[in-house]
């Protein structure tokens, strides 16, 4: 949760994206993946752009945070009274 941060979290998060996205983007586009075994899809999807692909994997970060719930809680309670 890095994004919880303003400003530095959201440059580091952005500088994680990109290196993330990096290798994808070569054996995607650069090796040709997409053309070689998704030949079906349309031609946009086959050759993704590198700043598309960084939103691509925003996106998805985002998507994931929202749409999966949390099943550990790591809240403490005071063992005062105990």
């Amino acid at each position: 949760m890095i994004n919880a941060i303003p400003v530095l979290g959201w440059i580091l998060s952005f500088i994680f994206t990109a290196s993330l996205s990096l290798p994808f983007w070569l054996i995607w586009t650069v090796y040709g993946i997409g053309q070689k075994y998704f030949y079906w899809i349309p031609e946009t999807y086959q050759k993704i752009p590198f700043l598309e692909c960084i939103g691509l994997f925003v996106v998805i970060s985002i998507l994931k945070s929202a749409l999966i719930p949390k099943f550990i809680s790591r809240k403490y309670k005071d063992d005062k009274n105990a």
